[in-house]
């Protein structure tokens, strides 16, 4: 399969809704985690005291990004709101069914029944890159697993491509939870490097995300603030629409199709590979064992909540255990697997990352001085994902 390398500069332009009124207020942030507003503004000052102390200037502010204490203590932070949102309770709901108690239901639940899926396409009005070479368009289909809240029915991505979907390798690019508006502007920067090596991108929205939150909540909010069986349903219809999406693309005459995820987005795609193969993937700060957050210190209004709906903690590990990777094999070559990861993060420790990537046998595997939080502020990460694309294109090339 020929591939021509696009060498244009590409640049994100801000797009806001209709009204110039963002749908999503910057309460949360990326990397899989939500910051409230008063709590990142007190982070911020607190970095900015560090960075104070620490020598004033660029040098400082890139020292404090990557010492531990501070990646420690915004990753504390963050799983504290986080768990915090658990608390918000849905009216009724405590006795529905739950969509599926293991893997092999959570893999039959999910797997493409659609030979024929019907999308639509519409022009892309918000996350637009300046580039008038590169057609820009959202594709929208119904989700074949429903939550309770009707917002996120419909599976929504962007697409940036150069002239017909299958005339390129496919990128499918699944961000973490808590992504927000101000989020696609780091995201935009992987998905710009992916534009100019030669490929497409379908950058996925996550359920209750985005265009699919549901009014009255920020973007992620609805995914902890939900009765058990929807906030398990969450992770079904994300994978659902993956597989459906997958297999569309695929029906499209796309002879290449790779994977990019982040955090949850990274554990649902190694979640895919283990039921069916892609082309090539590489997951940074990927979660592994949903369990391992529930557990710790900061998660406590999450076990609080599992005990007043009358759930235990050890119930709720056996569920999450259907959505755990590393429970299973890919299905794909171990070396087209790459894997970006911090070192300080308490998210997605570290151990458990490299544990499980010996149980696969993964040897493209780069660590770095961050936490979940702040993983995506390192320049390195976005050059060395650049070059291991370069080298998954090239092999697959040939």
């Amino acid at each position: 399969m020929s591939r021509v390398p696009q060498k244009t500069w590409v640049r994100v332009v801000w797009r806001d809704m209709p009204g110039g009124v963002s749908p999503d207020p910057p309460s949360t942030s990326e990397a899989g985690v939500p910051v409230g507003r008063s709590r990142s503004r007190k982070l911020v000052v607190v970095l900015l005291l560090l960075v104070l102390v620490l020598g004033v200037g660029a040098v400082g502010a890139t020292f404090a990004v990557g010492t531990r204490t501070v990646n420690e203590l915004l990753d504390h932070r963050a799983l504290s709101a986080m768990a915090g949102v658990a608390l918000r309770r849905p009216i009724g709901g405590a006795s529905q069914p739950l969509p599926y108690t293991n893997a092999a239901e959570l893999e039959a639940l999910t797997r493409p029944r659609d030979p024929k899926l019907v999308v639509e396409r519409e022009p892309m009005r918000r996350f637009r890159m300046d580039d008038a070479g590169l057609t820009q368009e959202v594709i929208t289909f119904p989700s074949a697993i429903r939550l309770d809240h009707a917002e996120s029915n419909t599976a929504r991505a962007y697409v940036y491509r150069r002239g017909r979907l299958g005339e390129r390798p496919v990128v499918v690019w699944v961000p973490g939870q808590y992504v927000i508006d101000l989020a696609l502007i780091p995201i935009s920067w992987f998905t710009r490097e992916i534009v100019r090596r030669g490929a497409d991108v379908v950058l996925v929205v996550p359920p209750y995300h985005l265009e699919r939150t549901p009014l009255g909540f920020s973007s992620g909010d609805a995914v902890f603030a939900t009765s058990l069986a929807d906030h398990l349903g969450v992770f079904a219809q994300e994978l659902s629409d993956l597989r459906r999406l997958v297999a569309w693309l695929r029906s499209q005459g796309v002879e290449t199709v790779g994977g990019f995820g982040g955090s949850v987005g990274a554990m649902l795609l190694l979640r895919i590979v283990t039921w069916e193969s892609l082309d090539f993937l590489t997951v940074f700060i990927p979660m592994i064992r949903l369990a391992d957050v529930i557990e710790g210190p900061d998660t406590e209004p999450m076990r609080q909540r599992l005990r007043e709906d009358g759930r235990s903690v050890d119930e709720m590990k056996r569920l999450y255990a259907a959505l755990d990777p590393g429970l299973g094999q890919p299905q794909m070559s171990a070396a087209r697997i790459s894997v970006l990861y911090g070192r300080y993060d308490l998210v997605a420790p570290a151990p458990t990352t490299e544990a499980w990537a010996r149980t696969w046998g993964i040897t493209r595997l780069h660590p770095y001085d961050r936490g979940h939080a702040l993983a995506l502020f390192n320049r390195r990460m976005y050059k060395d994902y650049a070059r291991l694309l370069d080298e998954d294109l090239r092999v697959l090339d040939r």
